[in-house]
């Protein structure tokens, strides 16, 4: 049947040509391996496909120069099965074009290949061919221990197809001390996936440049929440003033851990006036804000702070209420007899009528104390 077989390849039918191929890859009629060969430059991927798969069980040498070209395919996936089919020929001669190969725009070809040269038992002549093999072996933190040489090997992996391989590009970056790798880096503070940008950005913390700064700015204004987070937490840790109306343009966000991150920013400003931006994350829905923003208010010890402070006295936290009397007593050891503290009455009278008790019940104890207290100072 080999002769029908060998018929059917010249066939109009794509598929028809496939199954032709795929029968000649069977046989061990060295006769075949011409129809092979020329199956190599069908027009059709498939069967270039299906030739690639006849001709490493062909075993001829023969094989080698079509296989080689077939690297070169524009299709991946003909690119993958010439890989294959290398690996499986075992002739050493292809090792050149396999090293070529580990370049491949398609990580799937690259796999490919550095699976072919590890059965053909190739070691890497540079340091550059180690990287390009490690990242082509999915581990770029391997590539990163080749050093500068890893930078363009690793960079192009900012391009991977996942997202995943992506972000282990930015993990090994950081291992390899080396400036050619930050613009990369910035242009992957854009990539597609939050992930990947997120792990941009933490890549970047160590490179507070301007440039790299409007790169990270623009981050915190990013749909997603955690990329917001990481260049908030990056850029706080920066000492340039000209961050500070960015970072506490933030205490507004609709995220509680980004707000977190701006009340714990906003401590570290020694202006007393940033207080005033405080005050309303005292009512913050998040409790850990609230509590953060109380403690930051006593150490900023503006005593504008001392009416807000005294109604967070009614907080449903009891770590809340703690912590805003500590505030307080931090600010002014006296705050009871403060006019700030009185002006609080009316918000607290409010809370006498809440339907929740415990916040009837504290409000009462520090409306009674205010009243015990009157308007006047305290005495010697």
């Amino acid at each position: 049947m080999d002769w029908w077989n060998n018929l059917r390849v010249k066939s109009k039918n794509a598929q028809v040509r496939c199954k032709a191929l795929d029968a000649l890859g069977e046989s061990s009629d060295p006769r075949f391996v011409k129809a092979l060969v020329e199956g190599m430059a069908d027009e059709e991927a498939d069967v270039r496909i299906a030739a690639a798969r006849g001709l490493a069980k062909s075993r001829s040498e023969e094989a080698l120069e079509p296989l080689m070209a077939g690297l070169r395919d524009p299709e991946p996936s003909v690119r993958e099965a010439a890989a294959r089919a290398l690996s499986a020929l075992g002739n050493d001669n292809a090792i050149t074009s396999l090293v070529w190969a580990l370049k491949d725009p398609s990580s799937t070809v690259r796999g490919c290949a550095a699976d072919a040269l590890r059965n053909l038992g190739w070691r890497a002549s540079s340091d550059e061919e180690q990287a390009l093999y490690e990242i082509a072996n999915g581990n770029a933190r391997g590539a990163a221990r080749s050093g500068q040489a890893a930078i363009d090997p690793l960079v192009g992996e900012l391009n991977n197809d996942t997202c995943f391989q992506r972000r282990a590009a930015i993990d090994a970056l950081q291992e390899v001390s080396d400036s050619r790798a930050i613009k990369p880096l910035m242009a992957a503070a854009a990539d597609p996936d939050p992930t990947v940008r997120v792990s941009a950005i933490y890549a970047l913390a160590k490179e507070p440049s301007e440039e790299v700064g409007a790169t990270l700015l623009k981050c915190l204004r990013d749909p997603e929440a955690l990329v917001r987070l990481a260049a908030a937490q990056v850029l706080s840790k920066w000492e340039d003033p000209a961050l500070a109306p960015h970072l506490l343009e933030l205490l507004t966000d609709r995220h509680f851990e980004v707000r977190m991150t701006a009340v714990l920013y906003a401590r570290r400003i020694s202006d007393p006036n940033v207080a005033v931006s405080l005050l309303p994350l005292l009512a913050d829905t998040d409790s850990d804000v609230r509590l953060a923003t109380a403690q930051s208010l006593g150490a900023f010890g503006n005593p504008v702070a001392i009416e807000a402070l005294v109604v967070a006295l009614t907080d449903e936290e009891r770590a809340v209420r703690e912590t805003a009397e500590r505030a307080l007593e931090q600010i002014d050891p006296n705050w009871i007899f403060s006019e700030y503290a009185h002006r609080a009455a009316d918000r607290l009278t409010a809370c006498l009528s809440d339907p929740r008790g415990w916040v009837r019940s504290a409000a009462t104890q520090v409306v009674a104390r205010l009243r015990a207290a009157g308007t006047g100072a305290p005495s010697a």
